[in-house]
């Protein structure tokens, strides 16, 4: 089948299944973390606002603090670094859950948050640089990209129904319980192949300065800052609006239609993606931005977990257009050496704004309804395409220049 050759042939080169493999277990909890913290908060505070601060401590000290840990991860390679940020991510995921359940003071619940969410291995970025060692420069590795995006998208459609479903079932700690488990897990199974860790590259063998600086990096990354907070807010106003119902369960549900729609254009995307040139990457970035706002901002004004549900399906279709070629964009702005961090900052921006948009959707939610918590999603749409309409010329200068040399480097 055309749709399926080009992922088969990229999972024939050895090693390639295995990692991945691993790495889908091991940032499965990037999908269940926010949505646990808030159905356990919310369980037993009855407070939406409070639960979407401590979500948000956890994925601000995330977005801030992991491109640090994968600075390091380029320097001293994937074992030594991540095996501990992976100790103490699941030390204090067990914490939280245990002193949100005991009723302990917000402050605590936030210290644990901040401290989790600081060292959550970068798994996402981790699997996409053994992809760029594994393919280096061939057309294929945007292929491997589109197929981690459409991991990451099946991620957001078990993971949510799968959280929702063990909180009612079993506890609202268990969510949390559950991250911790799969995170260590799946991170020792990554970490043990060895052979396809990408070699750490000493501090004299990269170029020093902010990557933010580099040309077109901050765009993409402000953009994708500007898509977290449409996620964020879609979390919380979901759920949000399955209580206003009495059906919690089926927010779940209706996230994971969100993640199916952008999982499905990330598999075409994916398989069409080796027969386009490099040169097209920010026209495409600006159009998928455009189309993301358009289907967007229409939540404003629907209500009814059903019509939500049936928007925001089809809102998830413009999702990995803008995630894949912003991802792309990534590996050929920044230099081998740090693309780890590149990875990161990208996934960074997005948890960044994910966090913003939980605590300020949750505040509107609790004193406006559900419909102003969607007014947040709509004005992020909107962000999405006014960022990548400004940037457009910084894009195509930035792609065109670093190509050339992204390619020479990773030749030699």
């Amino acid at each position: 089948m055309p749709l399926i050759e080009p992922y088969v042939n990229i999972l024939r080169h050895p090693g390639t299944a295995r990692f991945s493999a691993a790495a889908f277990v091991a940032r499965l909890p990037i999908s269940m973390v926010g949505l646990g913290i808030v159905l356990l908060i919310s369980a037993v505070e009855g407070q939406y606002a409070a639960a979407g601060v401590v979500a948000a401590a956890y994925t601000l000290a995330a977005a801030f603090l992991n491109p640090l840990g994968s600075r390091l991860v380029d320097r001293w390679g994937q074992m030594r670094v991540v095996s501990v940020l992976v100790t103490v991510n699941v030390s204090m995921l067990l914490l939280l859950a245990y002193a949100a359940s005991s009723s302990w003071p917000t402050l605590a619940l936030l210290a644990f948050a901040a401290v989790g969410g600081a060292t959550q291995p970068a798994t996402g970025a981790l699997v996409r640089a053994r992809w760029a060692s594994a393919l280096g420069a061939h057309p294929s590795l945007r292929t491997a990209f589109a197929f981690e995006s459409v991991l990451d998208e099946f991620i957001f459609i078990i993971g949510p129904p799968l959280a929702t479903f063990i909180a009612v079932a079993i506890d609202s700690a268990a969510p949390l319980i559950v991250c911790a488990v799969l995170v260590g897990a799946g991170s020792v199974l990554l970490l043990v192949q060895r052979s396809t860790e990408p070699p750490p590259t000493p501090r004299a063998h990269a170029t020093g300065g902010s990557l933010l600086r580099m040309p077109g990096v901050p765009v993409v990354i402000v953009t994708f800052i500007a898509i977290g907070c449409v996620f964020g807010s879609v979390d919380i106003v979901v759920v949000a609006a399955a209580d206003a119902e009495g059906r919690r369960a089926a927010a779940g549900i209706v996230l994971g239609l969100y993640a199916f729609g952008s999982m499905v254009s990330a598999l075409v995307l994916g398989a069409r993606s080796q027969t386009r040139s490099d040169s097209v990457l920010p026209r495409n970035l600006l159009l998928a931005s455009a189309a993301l706002a358009v289907v967007t901002v229409p939540l404003v004004f629907v209500s009814g977990l059903v019509p939500i549900g049936a928007m925001v399906l089809l809102a998830g279709l413009t999702v990995s257009p803008v995630l894949i070629t912003g991802f792309t964009l990534v590996e050929r702005l920044v230099e081998p050496a740090r693309l780890t961090e590149g990875l990161t900052w990208a996934t960074s921006g997005i948890g960044l704004g994910v966090a913003m948009s939980a605590a300020l959707s949750g505040w509107l939610v609790d004193r406006y309804g559900i419909q102003a918590g969607f007014l947040v999603t709509a004005v992020a749409a909107l962000v999405t395409l006014v960022v990548c309409l400004l940037g457009y010329r910084v894009l195509v200068r930035g792609a065109s220049g670093d190509r050339a040399a992204a390619t020479d480097r990773r030749r030699t």
